[in-house]
């Protein structure tokens, strides 16, 4: 029970202190930086390097902690981005059909500044997927397995999330959600490649409709009349239940696999 205690601990240092060297950050005077700029390249050096030093405590190489690459990435990587791009344009478009919200284009929109922030979209996913669905995962799913990986890793990514200033139960429903489905294409994908392509493409997809860090879409999500409080009750509703139906879907997809697991070497990389 004691090396299984001292296992887990070790497992939940990488993603805590990562966490908790982000707080830290978040006083110093610099931290107004976009994290979709410098911000991000500055705290994927740190996700790394905080990695790095976690494989070289349990003495694992690079490719164990699932920093390895092979001919199948790239097409991994574009097979999640095809499906997180899917996911969130049906969700987008069952919004716009069960509410009061209309889609328009907007024409004021500087293109020439989309690439950076892609690049800057694409960074941040892996970051995340490092942290989050990388070394650390693996380890407590090698030892505890899929539930306890699920959960713990989830905690602390909506607990991540919460420098937005929303409450710990908001990013619980939002990005605590969403950690089930990346871990799940995690393991079925046996790395972080297709996490990373599926959550980069969500993010894309709220980017390119104005629903990310409040910046300008190439379309705007907008109500053709003055909202009343009951459209956006609605539409807020509506958001709701699609997370809750996404968690349901990825709650019974995690119990399926954790019975096909115990078949097989439920190791990831």
């Amino acid at each position: 029970m004691k090396t299984k205690f001292i296992k887990l601990s070790s497992a939940l240092l990488l993603p805590i202190s990562f966490i908790l060297i982000l707080i830290l950050l978040s006083v110093l005077p610099f931290s107004s930086v976009s994290k979709y700029g410098f911000g991000g390249v500055l705290i994927t050096v740190i996700a790394l390097i905080v990695s790095f030093f976690a494989l070289r405590i349990d003495g694992k190489s690079l490719k164990e902690g699932g920093f390895s690459m092979n001919a199948r990435t790239p097409l991994k990587f574009a097979y999640g981005f095809l499906i997180g791009s899917v996911i969130a344009l049906v969700m987008i478009g069952i919004i716009l059909n069960f509410s009061s919200l209309g889609i328009s284009l907007n024409e004021d929109l500087d293109l020439s500044s989309l690439p950076l922030w892609f690049a800057g979209i694409f960074i941040l996913a892996f970051m995340e997927e490092v942290i989050f669905r990388g070394y650390a995962f693996a380890k407590i799913y090698k030892n505890y397995g899929i539930w306890p990986a699920q959960i713990l890793l989830a905690l602390l990514f909506a607990w991540y999330h919460d420098f937005s200033g929303a409450s710990f139960f908001v990013q619980l429903l939002g990005p605590g959600v969403w950690a089930f489905v990346f871990g799940l294409a995690a393991i079925y994908s046996k790395g972080i490649a297709l996490p990373t392509g599926l959550h980069m493409a969500l993010n894309v997809v709220l980017a390119l409709v104005g629903l990310k860090e409040n910046r300008e879409g190439v379309w705007n999500l907008e109500y053709a009349i003055e909202p009343t409080s009951e459209m956006i009750q609605q539409t807020e509703t509506i958001g709701m239940l699609l997370q809750v139906l996404i968690l349901v879907i990825a709650l019974l997809l995690t119990e399926k696999l954790r019975r096909k697991k115990q078949k097989h070497n439920n190791n990831i990389f």
